[in-house]
C-alpha cells in the first residue's frame, strides 16, 4: 500500500523534473524509471530523437492531477468508444446500383487506356451482357470481402476488443501525443494483427538519407485500386522499456530491418547470416497530434501545465494542513494567579473522557486556580476563549482551483457536464452541451481516425467494396426523430427505405434490407397505385386470385361510410339552425287534435 509520505516523495521528484522540463533543462530521476535504469542513456545511445516533453512525466502528471483524467477519458469514451460499421462504396441493393457499377467500369477503362493497358476492341463505355456480369462478379466478391472485414476486427487484438485499442490508443494520444500500434503479418504479408504499444517506451529516429522505393495502393474507382510505386524516405523506431531495446519500421516499410540493432539489410538471409538469432523488425503505426515544432505530437493541454501544478500544489496544502494544524480550538487564560499541579492533567482527561456523548451532554467543568502570593489580593481569574475564528475552516484557494479545472477543460474544449459537473444544467442546456462536444470536438477526432484506417489499413488490405466509419453516440432524442421521420416518409418527402436508413443511422444499427417495390417510392404514391390501380404496381393474390379487387371494394366503402357520416352531420346542423328560428306558442288540445288528428302525451 502507498503511503502519503511515499506519494509526497514522489511528487516532490515529479515538480523537479516538470519545473526543469518548464524552464527548457532536463533532469533524469533514475527512481522513477523502471527498474531503476536510466532510459535516456539507452535512447541516447540508440540515436533516438528528444522529445519536448518527457512521456513517462506526462503520464505521471496525470496520474496525480484532479482535473486531466475525466477529460482524457470524455475523449476515449465519446470518440472511440461506440463502436464501428462498415458502408458500403456500392448498395448492390439500391436502384442505382447497375449504373454505379457502369461508372466505375469506365473509370476503370479509362485508367487502363493512360496506362496502355486497355485491349484492343474494348470501348470504354460496358455492354449490357459485360455489365450484367461484372455486377454479378461483384455482388459476390463484395459478400465475401465483408465476411474477411467481420473476422479480421473481431480477431484483430490478442486479449481485447478493438474498441479498447482505439481507447487505449486515444488515451496515450491526448495524455502523451503519441500513440502507437505494432503491425503483425502471417507468412503472406497480410495483416494478422494490431497490439498496443505503450507511447512512454517509443522514440522516433532520424529520417533515412536514402530513399526507398514504396509501392502503394491508389483508388481508380469505388471499387478498384492501382498499385503505384514511389521513393520517400521512411523512419525507424526504437523501444526501450526495462532493460530490452527492440527496434521497429515504418507501417509500410517493404526493407529488411534488424529487431534488434536497427540495421538494413537485403534480404532475411542475410540478416541471419549475421546474427542468427535475430529476426526482421515488425512495423509500426504511429499517431500523434501535430505540433509545428516538433516531430513528436504535444498534447493539447501542455499549454495549461502550469494550471495543472499549481492545483496539485493547493491539494497538498489543504492535505498538510490535517497533519500541521498549528492552531488549537481552545485557549485557557489565567490572570491573577496559576493553576495547580493537579488541574491540568484533570482538565484533559476530563476532555477526552466526560465531553463525548449525549449522557454528558450537560456535564459542568469545575477549573480551581491558586491565586496565592499575587499581588492582587488574591484574586484569580480563569478565562475559557475559543479560537476557532482563527482556524482554517474550509480548503484554501478553491476559487483558483476552480479556475484552473475550467482552463484544462478548455484546452480540451469540453463543457463541464461532459467532464463530471452536472449542476447548473437543465435538460435544453445540456443538449446544447452535447451537441456543441459531439459538432466540434468528437466528429472531427472520428473522420480523422477514419481517414487513416481507409487510407492505410483497410488499402493495405485490399479492401474495395467497404468504408471503414467510427459510430456516433445516439445523442438525438429518439421519439423526436422517430416523429420526424415518420412525418417526412408519410408526406412523400422520403420513402420507406430512406426512412429506415435514417433510423439505422439514429439508433446506431443496421436494418434488414426490404426488396419490396413499395419500399423505393413514396408511401403517398403507393396508396394512391392501390386506389386507381396503377398498373406497375404488382398486386398480391391469395390462391391465384388478385386481392386488388377487394381492396378497391373496401376502400370504395370507406369512401361512402364517410360521405354518409359527413351527410348525416350536416343533416343534424341544418335541424339545429331551424330549431332555433321556430316561435314557440301554446295551442289548446282539442284545437291540435283538430289541426293533425292526434294529440301528443302530456309532457
Amino acid at each position: 500500500m502507498t503511503t502519503p509520505d511515499a506519494v509526497y516523495d514522489a511528487e516532490q521528484r515529479l515538480q523537479t523534473i516538470l519545473k526543469a522540463v518548464v524552464v527548457g533543462a532536463r533532469v533524469q530521476d533514475p527512481a522513477s524509471r523502471p527498474a531503476g535504469e536510466d532510459t535516456t542513456s539507452a535512447f541516447t545511445s540508440a540515436g533516438a530523437l528528444l522529445p519536448p516533453y518527457d512521456p513517462e512525466t506526462l503520464c505521471l502528471l496525470v496520474e496525480h492531477s484532479n482535473s486531466l483524467r475525466q477529460n482524457v477519458d470524455a475523449y476515449a469514451t465519446n470518440i472511440d468508444g461506440n463502436g464501428y460499421r462498415f458502408d458500403a462504396a456500392i448498395d448492390f441493393d439500391a436502384e442505382d446500383a447497375r449504373s454505379k457499377v457502369a461508372d466505375a467500369m469506365t473509370l476503370e477503362r479509362l485508367a487502363a487506356r493512360d496506362a496502355g493497358t486497355l485491349p484492343e476492341g474494348v470501348g470504354l463505355t460496358p455492354s449490357a451482357e459485360e455489365l450484367s456480369a461484372r455486377f454479378a462478379e461483384l455482388r459476390q466478391l463484395a459478400r465475401v470481402e465483408r465476411a474477411r472485414l467481420d473476422s479480421f476486427f473481431d480477431f484483430a487484438c490478442f486479449d481485447h476488443s478493438f474498441v479498447d485499442l482505439r481507447r487505449r490508443t486515444r488515451q496515450d494520444l491526448e495524455v502523451t501525443g503519441n500513440a502507437f500500434w505494432e503491425v503483425l503479418r502471417d507468412g503472406k504479408g497480410d495483416l494478422a494483427r494490431l497490439v498496443y504499444v505503450p507511447s512512454y517506451t517509443v522514440r522516433l529516429l532520424p529520417l533515412d538519407r536514402e530513399a526507398v522505393e514504396v509501392r502503394e495502393r491508389v483508388r481508380v474507382s469505388p471499387v478498384s485500386f492501382d498499385t503505384v510505386s514511389a521513393r520517400r524516405r521512411m523512419r525507424r523506431y526504437v523501444q526501450v522499456q526495462g532493460t530490452e531495446c527492440v527496434y521497429f519500421k515504418s507501417f509500410g516499410d517493404p526493407r529488411v530491418v534488424s529487431r534488434s540493432t536497427g540495421r538494413v539489410f537485403p534480404d532475411i538471409a542475410a540478416l541471419r547470416a549475421a546474427k542468427p538469432d535475430d529476426g526482421p523488425a515488425t512495423e509500426l503505426l504511429h499517431f500523434a497530434i501535430h505540433s509545428p515544432r516538433s516531430l513528436y505530437g504535444v498534447p493539447r493541454w501542455v499549454g495549461t501545465l502550469l494550471s495543472v501544478l499549481g492545483s496539485r500544489q493547493m491539494e497538498e496544502v489543504n492535505y498538510l494542513y490535517f497533519e500541521n494544524k498549528s492552531v488549537p480550538p481552545m485557549a485557557l487564560l489565567v490572570s491573577g494567579g496559576r493553576l495547580s499541579e493537579a488541574s491540568v492533567p484533570r482538565i484533559e482527561r476530563f476532555i477526552e473522557e466526560n465531553l463525548k456523548g449525549k449522557a454528558n451532554f450537560h456535564k459542568i467543568l469545575i477549573l480551581e486556580a491558586d491565586g496565592a502570593g499575587t499581588g492582587d489580593g488574591g484574586r484569580a481569574k480563569i478565562e475559557l476563549r475559543p479560537l476557532t475564528d482563527a482556524q482554517q475552516q474550509d480548503a484554501l484557494f478553491q476559487v483558483y482551483d476552480e479556475r484552473n479545472i475550467d482552463k484544462v477543460g478548455s484546452a480540451f474544449r469540453l463543457p463541464r457536464l461532459l467532464r463530471g459537473e452536472s449542476k447548473d444544467f437543465n435538460r435544453a442546456t445540456a443538449e446544447s452541451a452535447l451537441r456543441f462536444a459531439e459538432d466540434q470536438v468528437f466528429q472531427p477526432e472520428r473522420d480523422e481516425f477514419d481517414f487513416l484506417m481507409n487510407r492505410k489499413l483497410l488499402a493495405d488490405m485490399g479492401v474495395r467494396f467497404w468504408r471503414f466509419r467510427s459510430q456516433t453516440p445516439v445523442t438525438r432524442d429518439p421519439e423526436r426523430m422517430t416523429e420526424m421521420v415518420e412525418r417526412l416518409v408519410r408526406v412523400g418527402v422520403l420513402t420507406p427505405e430512406e426512412g429506415r436508413l435514417l433510423a439505422g443511422d439514429i439508433f446506431n444499427r443496421e436494418f434488414r434490407k426490404i426488396g419490396d417495390d413499395w419500399t423505393k417510392r413514396p408511401i403517398t404514391l403507393t396508396l394512391a397505385g392501390i386506389q386507381t390501380g396503377v398498373e406497375d404496381l404488382k398486386p398480391k393474390t391469395v390462391g391465384g386470385e388478385s386481392l386488388l379487387p377487394s381492396a378497391k371494394q373496401l376502400l370504395a366503402l370507406r369512401e361512402d361510410l364517410r360521405a354518409e357520416e359527413e351527410r348525416l352531420a350536416a343533416g343534424r346542423l341544418d335541424l339545429a339552425r331551424r330549431y332555433q328560428d321556430v316561435e314557440h306558442v301554446k295551442v289548446p288540445r282539442d284545437e291540435f287534435a283538430r289541426w293533425f288528428g292526434e294529440v301528443p302525451d302530456a309532457p
